[in-house]
């Protein structure tokens, strides 16, 4: 009892007048750790350091439906060879259960693998840009998985004719690139904001891209959903193995030069194409039923995009699914 009321006054002391004050500490509010991709909440800041997968996917008319585009953060869809178009798909805040089918790199894949420090997942490439690849990876900046080095990364399905019968996952690319696949890195982010800042856009709609080999791409906005409808050829664009149309929450339309690479015809003729990732051009961005039409900026193959309007103005991209094509100059956009 003696020893409770000794306590006590010392407790009493304390808080009298005559005692020192001890400043209370008060911790700050925690921010929330973002996927530098996606612009969603992240489980923790340690996960947001894992490597990216980027897995090559097919858009001939062929090839669709594809599979794992509903889990990916980012699609790149790429001009290659006879006016169509190829995926890169990016997934790093979930992995893919199934993606494909999977098809051939291309020496464009060296204009972002470098600064998304990704597994390149694919089915082979030309002879010239299979050593391009092979040997960008030895900086160690990106692991390549190809096909012909990891077969047991790929499945040959039932159903499906060659070459669009190649189909792969997350869990199968992330265990062929063994440790390096393990390795953290710094992901460049892209801006995110959930809403639009100071940037000045337009009430739109709808936008068509009109690719000619790749078939017409149009974007109709739903406001229910706050995404958008996506169409190609005049068919929904949807994911075979998540059973569902994929509706991005961003279309970002990058104008640059596309420039035939000499030397790289296919057997019918048309050679691949490269192009311009880095300086500046013309950009047209989707969101929220909005249109900006602004000017991209990228200093280097380090960085990702950056976007802004007329005034100088950033453009963010709201947190969610982003669709970037990368167009010519010459294509119009005014629709």
């Amino acid at each position: 009892m003696r020893a409770v009321l000794i306590a006590l006054a010392v407790v009493l002391c304390a808080c009298g007048g005559g005692g020192p004050t001890l400043p209370v500490q008060v911790a700050p509010p925690s921010t929330p750790a973002i996927w530098p991709l996606r612009g969603t909440t992240a489980p923790d800041g340690d996960v947001i350091h894992k490597r990216p997968l980027v897995i090559k996917v097919a858009n001939d008319p062929a090839a669709r439906p594809q599979s794992g585009m509903a889990q990916a953060d980012l699609v790149l869809e790429i001009p290659v060879e006879g006016g169509i178009t190829r995926y890169a798909l990016v997934f790093q805040s979930q992995d893919p259960s199934k993606a494909g089918p999977v098809r051939s790199a291309r020496q464009s894949d060296l204009n972002y693998l470098p600064a998304l420090h990704a597994i390149l997942a694919h089915v082979g490439a030309s002879e010239s840009v299979t050593q391009m690849v092979r040997d960008a990876a030895k900086s160690g900046a990106f692991v390549d998985i190809d096909e012909f080095q990891h077969a047991d990364a790929f499945e040959r399905v039932a159903g499906k004719v060659a070459p669009y019968n190649a189909y792969t996952s997350g869990e199968k690319i992330r265990a062929a690139a063994g440790e390096a696949g393990r390795a953290r890195v710094d992901v460049p982010a892209l801006q995110f904001d959930a809403s639009v800042g100071k940037a000045a856009g337009k009430e739109a709609m709808s936008l068509v891209v009109p690719y000619t080999g790749a078939g017409k791409v149009s974007y109709a906005f739903d406001a229910a959903s706050a995404s958008y409808h996506r169409t190609q050829g005049g068919q929904a664009t949807t994911d075979a193995n998540a059973k569902k149309e994929v509706m991005p929450d961003n279309v970002v339309v990058i104008k640059t030069e596309v420039k035939e690479i000499p030397g790289t015809a296919d057997v019918a003729g048309a050679p691949s194409v490269d192009f311009r990732a880095t300086g500046t051009g013309a950009v047209v961005i989707l969101r929220d039923g909005k249109r900006f039409d602004g000017t991209w900026t990228r200093n280097g193959t380090s960085d990702l995009y950056r976007f802004a309007d007329s005034a100088g103005a950033a453009i963010p991209l709201k947190p969610g699914l982003t669709w970037i094509h990368i167009v010519p100059d010459e294509y119009d956009l005014s629709s």
